[in-house]
């Protein structure tokens, strides 16, 4: 069978579907597959394109996990199912604090802190558009799975790896936060003027909402814990707060060197405010539709406050 008669043939109406296997499987970038189509299909890759067709369009396994990787920021990454597959939305995180660095004055050391990594995608995203922004790098989640998924990622996209200290951290969120090592290098960073980015898309939808709103391909075969937080969707973001708290109040993270950065739904911004209004100041910087909102944090200094 050549590829016209595969791309004609009424058993596969999904036609991008089936366009989008051949593309992976015979190595061809759309406009080429066009040149070759009178091409014979080899019986081996036939079946492996049939094989993924019929996993998709009927036992509805995500595309993205299928072809084993998926677009972010104009670059791919691998996914697999230890990980949910990247959004869109997310992209705005890295426009985001792209803007907020381009405000700071350039410094010899900072850290980038990327709490519940699955993947990998903010972390490397970040490193990829500002090379020479970081020295420090923690890529932390609770899953020894999408950790794996992470490091393969990073050594693949990282030409340069010589240019960070870079942590692979199985982690509760932040906890990491409180240890001695992470204190010298928090130390050095201060002492340098340089910055601790923090970005965490944790899981933020309520659990009611994701089972009985989200599509059934999230469901059945994304994993579950890295979508859901709680009956309002927060519980995750609760924890990391508290957890960074003995930090902010003793003075080690300050408003001026300590940014985060944040995905949530609208509704939940106004939660968080109302909750933490006093310790931390939340803003939107970024929508995505008419739901979701980057957010960054800034923690409230006491001299902040008493000027308030």
């Amino acid at each position: 069978m050549n590829l016209q008669t595969l791309l004609q043939h009424p058993t596969y109406p999904q036609k991008f579907i089936l366009e989008k296997l051949m593309q992976e499987f015979l190595h061809l970038r759309r406009e080429e597959l066009r040149l070759h189509l009178d091409d014979e299909l080899p019986a081996d890759t036939l079946q492996r394109i049939q094989n993924a067709y019929h996993a998709h369009t009927v036992d509805k396994q995500p595309l993205e996990y299928l072809l084993g990787h998926v677009d972010f920021f104009w670059v791919p990454f691998y996914v697999n199912e230890a990980t949910i597959i990247p959004r869109p939305e997310t992209e705005y995180m890295i426009t985001a604090v792209g803007e907020r660095l381009k405000q700071q004055k350039k410094s010899d050391f900072s850290l980038l802190l990327d709490i519940g990594t699955g993947s990998g995608v903010l972390g490397i995203s970040l490193l990829l558009q500002h090379p020479d922004t970081f020295r420090e790098v923690y890529l932390t989640d609770i899953s020894p799975a999408a950790l794996e998924v992470a490091k393969k990622n990073y050594a693949t996209l990282i030409t340069q790896p010589q240019q960070y200290e870079t942590h692979f951290l199985q982690s509760d969120l932040a906890a990491f936060m409180s240890t001695e090592a992470f204190e010298h290098q928090r130390k050095k960073a201060v002492q340098t003027n340089g910055h601790i980015v923090l970005v965490a898309n944790l899981p933020y939808i309520p659990d009611e909402t994701f089972d009985t709103n989200a599509l059934e391909q999230m469901q059945k075969r994304e994993p579950r814990l890295a979508f859901v937080g709680g009956n309002d969707g927060l519980a995750l973001y609760r924890t990391m707060f508290a957890q960074i708290k003995p930090l902010r109040e003793t003075g080690k993270l300050s408003h001026q060197s300590f940014m985060l950065f944040l995905e949530m739904m609208t509704r939940q911004v106004e939660i968080l405010q109302a909750e933490f209004g006093e310790r931390i100041h939340f803003e939107e910087v970024k929508t995505f539709h008419f739901n979701i909102r980057i957010v960054q944090a800034t923690v409230v200094s006491q001299e902040n406050k008493k000027e308030q």
